[in-house]
């Protein structure tokens, strides 16, 4: 099964997830959605600018076109939780790409929060079958494979 992982990441936390993801999965090709605007230093003033983009409905635009999905069967989208969901950069990123007929696998970097909120926002913007989201944490081989095994089971 081709997979492309898809990853929003800030701090690099989401960058590591995704890179470890992809050390388990054979051929797994990866994507990091950048958009051009830059978000402030401090963690409470970016997760403040995540609100109020989501509350205003902002899409920040995309720096780097996103790659083709056609080849690919499986795409994993990762992302930091802002606010209990994924940076709009996610839904920019869902909204540039066509994911009809995908497996989609959400996943988020948290400490505290999971993946339901932001998996209920993409499953809003994205046109592939979006599974039960995870949320990463350290050294999660076991889980994310449990994870990407698991029966198609809809959000």
């Amino acid at each position: 099964m081709k997979t492309l992982i898809v990853y929003f990441s800030k701090s690099g936390r989401t960058r590591r997830a995704a890179e470890e993801i992809a050390s388990l999965l054979e051929g797994a090709d990866l994507f990091e959605i950048k958009v051009d605007k830059t978000y402030p230093p401090s963690y409470f003033k970016t997760l403040f600018e995540g609100r109020r983009e989501f509350k205003s409905g902002e899409r920040p635009h995309l720096a780097v076109t996103p790659p083709d999905p056609t080849p690919y069967d499986r795409i994993l989208l990762g992302w930091p939780v802002w606010f209990g969901t994924c940076p709009m950069a996610v839904i920019s990123f869902l909204e540039a790409c066509d994911l009809s007929g995908k497996e989609v696998y959400p996943f988020c970097t948290s400490s505290m929060t999971g993946p339901e909120k932001g998996a209920r926002d993409i499953t809003a913007a994205c046109r592939g079958h979006v599974h039960k989201g995870l949320r990463i944490r350290q050294r999660d081989a076991q889980r994310v494979i449990a994870w990407l095994d698991a029966p198609a089971e809809a959000n």
